[in-house]
């Protein structure tokens, strides 16, 4: 015999009695008006009904959405979850950087974090989505799960590299775009063809866009063994290969003529001459810059530039000089910013973090004045913190020293707000320069060291 009473009448049975028949009248169901008694009100029969109901026949058990492969694998991540005090940092860094800054020293941050061994709290992933999908290249099994699990179902990418920790020779193919081709990049540092090989032997399988990132790689150790391949894609069918093809074509061509530019781009460093050492205008060691500019226009100078230094390498330059590369830095005025930027480029293009952040250091404690969008373009290379020396280096220079000091005059609340100097050099300082860093602060109020003190306290929270 079948009930009379199904869920959905028991549901509503038992909502109008917890509710209060005052607040929702109850309705008898038509399936009992010929079961109820006649001479009496309707609700105690009906309450009994519904709790014999709820006991013997119970209700359904819910049906349970499987769990998706990537919430599953956010937990299998191996790494340590980041320690109470460092997250407790996190978030007051978070809150305390300037609002213009947090795109600069948010992924700065996961980027120590990372480097520490540890991962987010889960908690914290998605206010940090954006500066997450910033560090995509050095995403963990974590944050790569995490960003699946958010993602949109046209986003094909995210989705991939869930099942493996490490990117291998094995796996490679199963990660996103972004690091397959750092690590087909850090492969041609060693190896360039074996790079390539593995380029090509997925090539016609991949989409566009994936073929476009892989081959963007070929930069790394790009020699004359790539032109053959590089010529082949010619009439491949999307214009995005085709345009990075000829692009690296041409950079060999250029390699083919390195002498001339080489010898160019050192022609524009000059040594004081031994009239300008006598009248106390520097030493007849030093050296000077001038880009060979004259009566050409702003668009054609920034050509001549990227032309003679970029890509170009600064151990070679300063072999070709003549001269240490600290010489070189100091050599270039504020104006020629953008050809330390090339030369960053340069050195990171070929995975030499330790030139990249040479450059950095030689040139936060070169010259007599420190702006905060120099530091914030350095900062932006970064990799690593700079080495404990060249940290007190930096520390000690008039540059920093000048900086603080046009803070801690400040006498207006726009002065006295940091511009990135402060906390994007925390941002850079290692661990063991952290106590010399903090005291060079100690003029300034705390409204304007508060985030470079909430980096500071992040990264002495750090594991080490």
């Amino acid at each position: 015999m079948a009930s009379a009473i199904d869920p959905q009448i028991h549901a509503r049975l038992r909502q109008s009695l917890l509710l209060g028949l005052t607040r929702q009248p109850l309705t008898v169901p038509a399936t009992l008006t010929g079961l109820l008694p006649r001479d009496r009100e309707p609700a105690l029969p009906l309450l009994a009904l519904a709790a014999q109901w709820q006991r013997f026949a119970g209700a359904p058990s819910p049906v349970a959405d499987p769990v998706p492969d990537a919430a599953l694998r956010l937990h299998q991540d191996a790494r340590p979850i980041l320690p109470a005090p460092a997250r407790r940092a996190l978030k007051a860094l978070a809150r305390s950087a300037e609002k213009s800054l947090t795109s600069n020293v948010l992924p700065l941050a996961l980027r120590r974090i990372q480097a520490a061994g540890c991962r987010l709290h889960p908690f914290d992933l998605p206010d940090l989505v954006p500066h997450i999908k910033a560090n995509a290249e050095d995403q963990g099994l974590a944050e790569r799960a995490f960003l699946a699990l958010t993602a949109s179902d046209s986003d094909e990418d995210a989705a991939k590299g869930l099942f493996f920790e490490r990117i291998t020779i094995d796996n490679w193919t199963t990660f996103p775009k972004a690091q397959r081709r750092a690590f087909v990049a850090g492969l041609r540092r060693d190896d360039p063809a074996a790079g390539r090989a593995l380029i090509e032997s997925v090539w016609k399988s991949e989409p566009a866009p994936v073929r476009a990132a892989l081959l963007d790689a070929l930069v790394v150790g790009l020699g004359a063994d790539d032109q053959p391949f590089l010529e082949s894609l010619s009439g491949d069918r999307a214009d995005s290969v085709k345009q990075v093809a000829v692009q690296l074509l041409a950079r060999i061509a250029e390699r083919a003529a390195r002498g001339n530019r080489l010898t160019e781009a050192a022609r524009c460093f000059k040594r004081a001459g031994s009239l300008l050492a006598k009248i106390g205008l520097g030493s007849a060691s030093t050296l000077t810059f001038t880009l060979p500019s004259d009566g050409l226009k702003w668009q054609e100078t920034e050509a001549l530039r990227e032309r003679l230094f970029g890509g170009l390498q600064l151990s070679a330059l300063a072999a070709a000089v003549g001269a240490p590369p600290e010489a070189l830095i100091a050599a270039l005025p504020p104006s020629e910013h953008r050809i330390l930027v090339l030369l960053m480029e340069a050195a990171s293009a070929e995975g030499d973090d330790d030139t990249v952040m040479h450059i950095i250091g030689a040139r936060l404690a070169a010259g007599d004045s420190l702006h905060g969008y120099i530091v914030m373009s350095l900062a932006a290379k970064a990799r690593q913190p700079l080495a404990p020396a060249t940290a007190q280096r930096v520390l000690a220079s008039p540059a920093w020293q000048k900086a603080v000091k046009e803070l801690a005059d400040a006498t207006t609340p726009a002065a006295q707000k940091d511009d990135g100097r402060l906390v994007l050099m925390a941002a850079l300082m290692p661990s063991a320069a952290m106590p010399a860093f903090l005291a060079s602060l100690d003029a300034l109020p705390l409204a304007t060291t508060r985030g470079a003190k909430d980096f500071t306290d992040l990264v002495l929270a750090l594991p080490r």
